[in-house]
């Protein structure tokens, strides 16, 4: 309503000049009536670029309150994440320093048990070296027992000193896990305190968008109306063409039909022409034999003519017929075999699929109906979803494939389809196209650059889908 005044008012303007003249009588040439049409015209011209810059700047405001969105859910994700980090960091380090309590204490005990025991043997040594405590024994088998036992105790002690040395190098290395995990946590700790900040400061400007937006409610509603028809005329393309092929299909069908059809005629045909010709060669074959029956009989009056039995006749060998309809009903054409093993692979391979970008990347528009996280009563309705990247990179083929159609769309530039046996992915919005209408694809093969906007502050949005014919899937179920 503002731009409709805003237009009124300058056309006011420009023609007060003209109807104070005429109030006061003066005569208005050719001349001045052209120069009062041209600056009209002029002015409503500047009206209408203002408008369109307006709904450009409305446009780049909710492109960018999308991407903020995206930003904000995937670093409120982030936070929940680091929060359960902190969480399973919090358990280990309590865990970790319960275990360096208990060692310390059994360590603790270890020395204390093994002090005392050393000082006894250290004292007995002392009345008694080793040497005279053997030579000393009475007999050659006390001798035995106490060379025995001496070892046994070197064996002991440095048993003993192992433990102590091991239940040391343990404590140390517990100590050390504790102070790894007490740097994680701080670190992790610091982490969310960033996000947290980056977060209120991303909240923070969302709601002077929303603001700005929401003050904007005119081009608001041209822009959103702009995107729906857009989005409507890309709906209506993809399933001009998807109805196209599925028409060629049941044409080629109907041609395969027609010519199994044709053949198993001309194999019918041939089959009685064999039967006529066999007919008629038994026919000749029993005259031929039927005269030369009769001019023996004339030969030779008093011999009787020896009968001719029918079973003499050699047994004609039966043709195998054709019956069309059955072949019909038992046969698929090529087309519907590929279909089936193609379709049968991309579904295997649901929720795996690779992604349709590689690297970084966020998902600024989701699939369905929805309403606006941000933009009270806005609903929005997106057949696949909108991917942003950094400028300069390229979409890939999700699976093996075909390019099925290459076309352009108002708003999304070049739009590749691929066909997957019955199934259809579909990535809008490239710039530079790498493949063409007909290509074998494999998975990960690059289908082009994506289209960076500089109206837009360079963003870089592909928009991708995922169909069975014309039935919409949420491509998020698909890839990974």
């Amino acid at each position: 309503m503002k731009h409709i005044i805003y237009i009124l008012v300058v056309v006011m303007l420009v023609l007060t000049p003209a109807g104070a003249d005429a109030r006061r009588g003066s005569r208005r040439n050719a001349k001045s009536v052209k120069q009062e049409q041209r600056a009209t015209a002029k002015a409503i011209e500047k009206a209408k670029n203002d408008i369109t810059q307006n709904d450009k700047e409305t446009r780049r405001q909710l492109n960018r309150l999308n991407s903020l969105s995206a930003e904000i859910d995937s670093r409120s994700r982030d936070i929940e994440a680091l929060k359960v980090r902190i969480a399973t960091l919090d358990r280990r380090l309590k865990t970790v320093g319960d275990s360096i309590t208990l060692l310390e204490s059994s360590l603790a005990a270890l020395k204390t048990s093994y002090g005392r025991t050393l000082s006894d043997i250290r004292r007995r040594r002392q009345a008694m070296n080793d040497f005279m405590f053997v030579f000393s024994s009475e007999s050659f088998n006390q001798a035995y027992r106490r060379v025995r036992y001496l070892r046994q105790l070197d064996r002991w002690q440095k048993t003993k000193a192992g433990q102590i040395a091991g239940r040391k190098a343990e404590l140390e290395q517990r100590r050390t896990t504790l102070e790894g995990l007490r740097r994680d946590r701080a670190s992790a700790l610091a982490q969310l305190a960033a996000s947290q900040k980056t977060l209120e400061t991303d909240r923070g400007r969302t709601e002077e968008i929303v603001s700005s937006l929401r003050r904007q409610g005119k081009s608001l509603k041209n822009v959103l109306a702009e995107n729906k028809r857009r989005m409507q005329a890309l709906d209506d393309e993809l399933d001009r063409i998807i109805a196209e092929e599925a028409r060629r299909a049941e044409e080629a069908r109907k041609a395969e039909e027609a010519r199994k059809a044709a053949e198993a005629r001309k194999a019918e045909e041939a089959r009685k022409a064999r039967e006529e010709a066999e007919r008629k060669a038994r026919d000749e074959a029993a005259r031929k034999k039927a005269v030369a029956a009769d001019t023996a009989k004339d030969k030779s009056p008093v011999e009787k003519t020896k009968p001719v039995a029918k079973d003499d006749k050699k047994p004609v060998k039966p043709v195998e017929q054709v019956v069309p309809q059955q072949k019909k009903q038992s046969d698929f054409d090529a087309m519907a075999e590929a279909d089936r093993k193609l379709t049968g692979s991309f579904a295997d391979n649901k929720g795996r699929l690779l992604f349709p970008v590689a690297g970084q990347y966020k998902i600024v528009g989701i699939f369905g109906r929805t309403s606006h996280p941000d933009l009270s009563r806005v609903e929005v309705n997106n057949s696949g979803i909108d991917i942003e990247v950094p400028a300069g990179a390229k979409a890939r083929a999700v699976f093996d494939g075909e390019v099925s159609s290459v076309f352009r769309v108002n708003g999304y530039h070049n739009v590749v389809m691929l066909r997957h046996g019955s199934y259809l992915t579909v990535y809008a919005g490239i710039d530079r196209l790498a493949v063409k209408k007909g290509d074998k694809v494999k998975a990960g093969q690059a289908l082009g650059s994506i289209y960076t906007d500089a109206d837009d502050d360079n963003r870089t949005i592909l928009h991708f889908e995922v169909r069975r014919e014309r039935e919409k899937l949420n491509p998020t179920d698909w890839v990974r």
